[in-house]
Formats: structure tokens, C-alpha cells, sequence
């Protein structure tokens, strides 16, 4: 007779689904998020993707300055077991989802999520001293969430002067002098820096999932802590098609596909800093 997974088990899945958004990040753009700046980085999932092509292009015109990879056996390990965890494991559902999901619909629950979790943009951008992108970013949320349908369509990036931001708690300390750091790969996560891996902290406590679900919101054994995974892992994987191709964009041409998403990644941060 079959039975069904325990609980305990869909939650490990979930929060390992949750985990990848680092690797969407880096990937496309930041998870689900519409940005200017390319990124790339190991197959999934903080976004509306950047174009392979444009990857391509970006990334083409130069290379990034080494970075320490003190941890390179550990690194190269993680990278090959995230790939295939991804590429291979994940990749028939992806196409699956795609295929019974139209991508208007893909496109709609992911300007939701994006206009959701606002603050860790508009936040990042006070810390920044940088109150223009912080007024855009509020602009931004407030006529995507009234006009926009709860921000299922992104109505504000028709104003260019309301584009689509990425702000994050790694970029602001690469704001106040803070290097990369040594390289890192960490499992499900995928490719991240020193600086990059504190500001995952950050971003965490600025995500309105955090006050919501979180272990103080509710007391007592019914405290649903879970659905915070549940709704990350619900929009990493919403993403996980546009992330497979343009991570197959970097990967499939490269000789060597490790340090191939190393460099996109480190310059796709820096650019990202600079700007």
C-alpha cells in the first residue's frame, strides 16, 4: 500500500527549496526580482530574469579580479552536488511546471512575492544613505500594490524612473568597505562570498516572513514556523525554469563550468556594489 512522505520530511525539502534562493539570486537576477544588473550563478534559488544573452554579453567584456578560494575541495564538492541536485534532479519538474503553467501566471506570483518582501530593498537602500533609490522603492510598492493588484503586475516599471531595484544587506556592507572576502559555495545555497554569506542574515531579519512566521508569533505547538519556507520554496521554484536556462547559458559553453560561475558571480556582486 503506499504511503505518504512524514512531515518532517516535506519540510526538509521545502527548506531546501528556500535555501536555493541565494543561487536565483545569482542566477538571472536576484530571485524573482527584475533588475538591470545580470547575475549569474549555480542552478536553483532573493528574483524578471536577465536574459542568457544578455549574461552572455555582460559577463564577456571583462573578468573579475581573483578572489581567495581558501576552500576550494570543499567548494568544488558543493558546487558538483548542487548541480546536480538542480540541474539534473530539479530540472524535469521545472520543465514540467513550465510547461502546465504559463509563464503570464509565473510572471504575476513573482512580481507578488518581489512587492511582498520590499522592505529588504527599501531598507538596504536607507542603509546605503541612498534616500532617491529608497523613495523609488516605497513609490514603487505603493502603486504596484494598489494598481497593481496586490503587485501581481508590475505597474510602476513603466515610469522610468520607477525600474526595478535589488538592494541587499551584502551590498550595503560592500557599501561601507567591506570586501568579498573568500569564495564560498554552501550546499542548496550555491556560490556566495564572506561578505555575501553575513548579509543573508540581514536580509532574512528585513523579510516580513520573518516577523510573520517566526517561533514568537504564535505560542504553542500550533505555530505554523514552516509556512515561511513553504512560501520561499514556492517562489525559488516558480523561478526554476528562467534560472536552469540561464545558468545552462554560463555552464554548457565553459571548460570549466566551476570557475566559469565563480567569475559571473564575483563581477555580478561587485557591479552590483559599484552601482
Amino acid at each position: 500500500m503506499p504511503t505518504s512522505l512524514p512531515r518532517n520530511t516535506l519540510l526538509v525539502l521545502l527548506a531546501a527549496l528556500l535555501l536555493a534562493a541565494p543561487i536565483c539570486q545569482a542566477a538571472g537576477t536576484p530571485i524573482n526580482q527584475e533588475s538591470p544588473k545580470p547575475a549569474v550563478a549555480a542552478p536553483a534559488a532573493s528574483t524578471a530574469a536577465t536574459t542568457p544573452a544578455q549574461a552572455d554579453e555582460d559577463y564577456a567584456e571583462t573578468a573579475p579580479a581573483p578572489i581567495a578560494d581558501p576552500f576550494y575541495h570543499w567548494n568544488k564538492f558543493w558546487f558538483g552536488f548542487n548541480h546536480l541536485f538542480y540541474s539534473g534532479l530539479m530540472r524535469p519538474f521545472a520543465k514540467g511546471y513550465a510547461f502546465i503553467v504559463p509563464s503570464m501566471v509565473r510572471k504575476g506570483l513573482s512580481n507578488a512575492y518581489q512587492n511582498f518582501i520590499f522592505p529588504i530593498r527599501f531598507v538596504n537602500a536607507l542603509l546605503q544613505l541612498n534616500f532617491t533609490k529608497a523613495s523609488k522603492e516605497f513609490g514603487r510598492f505603493m502603486i504596484n500594490t494598489t494598481l497593481g493588484v496586490g503587485g501581481l503586475m508590475d505597474v510602476a516599471k513603466s515610469d522610468p524612473n520607477l525600474q526595478p531595484g535589488n538592494e541587499d544587506f551584502g551590498q550595503t556592507l560592500g557599501f561601507w568597505g567591506i570586501g568579498d572576502g573568500f569564495y564560498i559555495v554552501w550546499p542548496f545555497l550555491g556560490p556566495s562570498s564572506a561578505r555575501d554569506s553575513v548579509g543573508l542574515a540581514g536580509d532574512a531579519v528585513a523579510n516580513p516572513l520573518f516577523w510573520i512566521f517566526g517561533p514568537w508569533s504564535i505560542q504553542g505547538e500550533d505555530n505554523p514556523w514552516y509556512l515561511s519556507y513553504v512560501v520561499k520554496a514556492g517562489d525559488v521554484f516558480n523561478n526554476l525554469p528562467e534560472t536552469l536556462e540561464t545558468y545552462d547559458s554560463v555552464t554548457k559553453p565553459a571548460v570549466d563550468p566551476y570557475s566559469a560561475i565563480k567569475d559571473a558571480y564575483i563581477q555580478f556582486r561587485r557591479n552590483a556594489v559599484s552601482q
